[in-house]
Protein backbone atom coordinates (compact mmCIF):
# COMPACT_ATOMS: atom_id res chain seq x y z
CA UNK A 1 0.00 0.00 0.00
CA UNK A 2 1.28 3.17 -0.89
CA UNK A 3 1.60 6.10 1.53
CA UNK A 4 0.71 10.12 0.42
CA UNK A 5 -0.82 11.17 -2.47
CA UNK A 6 1.67 10.15 -5.22
CA UNK A 7 0.02 9.31 -8.55
CA UNK A 8 -2.90 10.75 -7.22
CA UNK A 9 -4.50 13.14 -9.56
CA UNK A 10 -6.50 15.91 -7.83
CA UNK A 11 -6.94 18.40 -10.52
CA UNK A 12 -7.00 18.60 -14.58
CA UNK A 13 -5.83 22.07 -15.68
CA UNK A 14 -4.69 23.49 -18.75
CA UNK A 15 -3.32 26.64 -16.76
CA UNK A 16 0.18 24.70 -15.91
CA UNK A 17 1.69 21.59 -15.31
CA UNK A 18 4.13 20.84 -12.41
CA UNK A 19 7.10 18.62 -12.45
CA UNK A 20 8.17 18.98 -9.13
CA UNK A 21 10.88 16.09 -9.15
CA UNK A 22 12.28 17.89 -12.63
CA UNK A 23 11.78 21.14 -10.86
CA UNK A 24 9.89 22.37 -13.63
CA UNK A 25 6.68 24.94 -14.20
CA UNK A 26 5.09 25.41 -17.15
CA UNK A 27 3.13 28.06 -17.96
CA UNK A 28 0.43 27.88 -20.97
CA UNK A 29 2.71 25.60 -22.94
CA UNK A 30 5.72 28.00 -21.58
CA UNK A 31 8.54 27.17 -19.23
CA UNK A 32 8.69 29.77 -16.27
CA UNK A 33 12.38 30.96 -17.62
CA UNK A 34 10.35 31.89 -21.02
CA UNK A 35 8.43 33.93 -19.18
CA UNK A 36 9.69 35.15 -16.59
CA UNK A 37 11.04 38.87 -16.62
CA UNK A 38 9.85 38.70 -20.36
CA UNK A 39 6.21 39.17 -19.91
CA UNK A 40 4.30 41.95 -18.06
CA UNK A 41 1.55 41.56 -15.79
CA UNK A 42 -0.95 41.90 -18.37
CA UNK A 43 0.45 39.76 -20.82
CA UNK A 44 0.74 37.06 -18.09
CA UNK A 45 -3.42 37.77 -17.44
CA UNK A 46 -3.90 37.65 -21.49
CA UNK A 47 -2.07 33.98 -21.36
CA UNK A 48 -3.60 32.53 -18.47
CA UNK A 49 -7.22 33.59 -19.73
CA UNK A 50 -7.15 33.55 -23.51
CA UNK A 51 -9.74 30.89 -24.35
CA UNK A 52 -11.75 31.02 -21.44
CA UNK A 53 -13.96 34.69 -22.35
CA UNK A 54 -14.98 35.52 -25.68
CA UNK A 55 -14.65 39.42 -24.44
CA UNK A 56 -10.88 39.68 -23.47
CA UNK A 57 -9.88 42.77 -24.52
CA UNK A 58 -6.25 43.36 -25.65
CA UNK A 59 -3.19 44.31 -23.49
CA UNK A 60 -4.23 48.18 -23.13
CA UNK A 61 -8.02 47.82 -22.50
CA UNK A 62 -7.27 44.68 -20.04
CA UNK A 63 -4.61 46.49 -18.27
CA UNK A 64 -7.36 49.69 -17.55
CA UNK A 65 -9.83 46.95 -16.78
CA UNK A 66 -7.84 45.75 -13.73
CA UNK A 67 -7.50 49.03 -12.53
CA UNK A 68 -11.37 49.46 -12.49
CA UNK A 69 -12.01 45.95 -11.07
CA UNK A 70 -9.30 47.52 -8.17
CA UNK A 71 -11.09 50.10 -7.82
CA UNK A 72 -14.88 48.52 -7.59
CA UNK A 73 -13.14 46.04 -5.17
CA UNK A 74 -12.25 48.65 -2.95
CA UNK A 75 -15.52 50.28 -2.94
CA UNK A 76 -17.93 46.70 -2.35
CA UNK A 77 -15.36 45.97 0.79
CA UNK A 78 -15.34 49.36 1.81
CA UNK A 79 -18.32 48.20 4.59
CA UNK A 80 -16.10 45.70 5.56
CA UNK A 81 -12.92 46.54 5.81
CA UNK A 82 -12.25 47.44 9.36
CA UNK A 83 -13.43 43.90 10.21
CA UNK A 84 -10.83 42.56 7.52
CA UNK A 85 -8.22 44.49 8.78
CA UNK A 86 -8.08 42.50 12.44
CA UNK A 87 -7.53 39.47 10.75
CA UNK A 88 -4.51 38.27 9.44
CA UNK A 89 -3.48 39.01 6.06
CA UNK A 90 -4.52 35.47 4.95
CA UNK A 91 -7.70 35.74 6.99
CA UNK A 92 -8.82 38.55 5.60
CA UNK A 93 -7.44 37.82 2.10
CA UNK A 94 -9.51 34.87 1.91
CA UNK A 95 -12.85 36.70 3.72
CA UNK A 96 -12.49 39.74 1.00
CA UNK A 97 -12.27 37.34 -1.70
CA UNK A 98 -15.23 35.27 -0.33
CA UNK A 99 -17.48 38.57 -0.48
CA UNK A 100 -16.91 38.98 -4.11
CA UNK A 101 -18.91 37.15 -7.06
CA UNK A 102 -18.02 33.84 -8.02
CA UNK A 103 -19.42 33.88 -11.22
CA UNK A 104 -18.43 32.91 -15.10
CA UNK A 105 -18.22 36.69 -16.59
CA UNK A 106 -14.72 38.23 -17.44
CA UNK A 107 -15.58 41.09 -15.14
CA UNK A 108 -16.30 38.60 -11.87
CA UNK A 109 -12.63 37.30 -13.10
CA UNK A 110 -10.90 40.44 -12.80
CA UNK A 111 -12.56 41.44 -9.68
CA UNK A 112 -11.09 38.27 -7.90
CA UNK A 113 -7.46 38.94 -9.68
CA UNK A 114 -7.95 42.17 -8.92
CA UNK A 115 -8.96 41.52 -4.84
CA UNK A 116 -5.44 40.48 -3.72
CA UNK A 117 -3.39 43.82 -4.23
CA UNK A 118 -6.88 45.74 -3.39
CA UNK A 119 -7.04 43.63 0.06
CA UNK A 120 -3.34 43.49 0.53
CA UNK A 121 -2.97 47.56 0.21
CA UNK A 122 -5.63 47.68 3.14
CA UNK A 123 -3.79 45.29 4.90
CA UNK A 124 -0.45 47.31 5.37
CA UNK A 125 -3.05 50.42 7.14
CA UNK A 126 -4.19 48.46 10.44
Amino acid sequence: MANGLDDVVAAETVLSDVDGLGGRLTIRGHSLPELAGRLNYAQVMRLLLDGFFDDLPDEAQLTRALGQARAEVFERLLPSLPLLASLDVYSAMRAGMALLPDGETLTDALLLIAAPAALQAQQGRR
